[in-house]
C-alpha cells in the first residue's frame, strides 16, 4: 500500500470544505420540505459517516449496521491505521470504547471517548501504543505502522 503525507493545512482545508459541503446539503434538504413543526421529530433517513479532525489526525468511526460496516471496507485501504472492537465469544461488534492512541514518545494523537465499532485513523509510519477501554476494562497493545498499514483488533470476552 502507497500512503501519502499531506501538509496539516492541506488536511483541514479538505477536511473543512467536506464538512461545510455535507452541512449545506443538510440544510437545504432541511429547508427544502418548507418549516419544521415542533410537534413532529425529525427523522433520520440514513447514517451519514463524518471525517472529523482533531488536532492534527484525521480519523473515520462508524461501523454501526451492514451497510456502514461494507461502505468503511471498501475504504479500508486507504486508511494505514484500522481499528475495530469487539465483545463475547460471537465476536459481535461493539461502540462505546475509550480509544486513546499514543506516538512513541507518549504523546496523545488521538483520543476518542466513543469510539467504534471500527475506527481508521491516518497516521505515518511508526510505533504506537493503542488503550481500548470497555466496561472499566482496559486493553493496550503496543504497534509498529508499516506501508501496507495494520489492523489492530480488539476484544473483550464477556
Amino acid at each position: 500500500m502507497i500512503t501519502s503525507t499531506f501538509p496539516r493545512s492541506g488536511v483541514r482545508a479538505v477536511t473543512l470544505a467536506l464538512t461545510m459541503a455535507l452541512g449545506a446539503a443538510l440544510a437545504q434538504s432541511a429547508c427544502a420540505g418548507g418549516p419544521a413543526k415542533a410537534e413532529q421529530p425529525a427523522v433520520v433517513q440514513e447514517d451519514v459517516t463524518v471525517f472529523e479532525l482533531v488536532p492534527g489526525t484525521l480519523y473515520l468511526n462508524g461501523g454501526i449496521g451492514k451497510d456502514e460496516q461494507q461502505r468503511m471496507h471498501q475504504d479500508a485501504r486507504n486508511w494505514p491505521l484500522r481499528v475495530t472492537f469487539s465483545s463475547r465469544t460471537d465476536n459481535e461488534f461493539i461502540a462505546g470504547v475509550k480509544l486513546k492512541v499514543f506516538d512513541k514518545d507518549g504523546r496523545a494523537v488521538l483520543r476518542l471517548k466513543d469510539a467504534g465499532p471500527m475506527t481508521y485513523v491516518q497516521l505515518p509510519q511508526g510505533e504506537y501504543r493503542i488503550s481500548a477501554s470497555y466496561k472499566a476494562d482496559t486493553l493496550t497493545r503496543l504497534v509498529q505502522l508499516g506501508p501496507k498499514g495494520l489492523d489492530a483488533n480488539f476484544h473483550w470476552a464477556f
